[in-house]
């Protein structure tokens, strides 16, 4: 009787230490996932930026290629900026209160 108790103790610390050994491993896969998952993050983040450069150039390239067109291009190009330039004043008009 003996016996079969020390064999049920030794399964026992067997299935422990593989269990132990396997926590190990998925800790240090979890681990280096985490660290891959910040850096991708990081990367998107810099490319999310880049992305809001790139639109806030094309804008600008958009307006000065309207202000190089034709005459009736250009004054709708100053009416455009004239609105904006409404708003702005509005704006700051508010912040002002």
């Amino acid at each position: 009787m003996t016996n079969r108790y020390e064999e049920l103790i030794n399964a026992f610390e067997k299935r422990l230490r593989k269990l132990i050994s396997e926590y190990r491993l998925l800790y240090e896969q979890n681990s280096i996932l985490q660290a891959e998952l910040d850096r991708k993050q990081t990367d998107l983040m810099r490319a999310h930026k880049e992305v809001l450069e790139l639109r806030k150039n094309y804008d600008h390239l958009q307006i000065a290629k309207n202000l190089c067109g034709t005459e009736s291009e250009k004054n709708d190009s100053k009416q455009r900026i004239g609105k904006m330039v409404r708003e702005i004043d509005k704006c700051l008009a508010l912040l002002d209160e």
